[in-house]
């Protein structure tokens, strides 16, 4: 079940596409934001994996991007934050 980037709350979508004006059960805030998205990446340029997407300016708002999917694995990003994290404190003796 996906989840919200905002909260970490699981979202039970009732139908399977979120449309733009859609927002978060439980905290409220839009879901349709590229923070949302599945093809987030900051590492990448303009920071989406799709590179055919228009650049957003404000990545936690609604936006109209036709290439939006609901649902970033925000624990596998935490899982290797913490991961890098230990790594870092190894390396560096902490």
């Amino acid at each position: 079940m996906p989840v919200c980037f905002f909260c970490g709350k699981d979202v039970e979508l009732v139908y399977r596409k979120v449309g733009r004006l859609d927002d978060c059960p439980h905290c409220g805030r839009d879901l349709h934001a590229c923070l949302q998205c599945r093809f987030y990446d900051r590492s990448f340029h303009n920071q989406c994996i799709e590179n055919q997407a228009a650049m957003v300016g404000d990545k936690e708002r609604s936006n109209f991007c036709e290439f939006f999917e609901f649902g970033r694995d925000v624990g596998g990003e935490k899982a290797k934050i913490e991961e890098n994290k230990k790594k870092l404190d190894e390396l560096f003796r902490k």
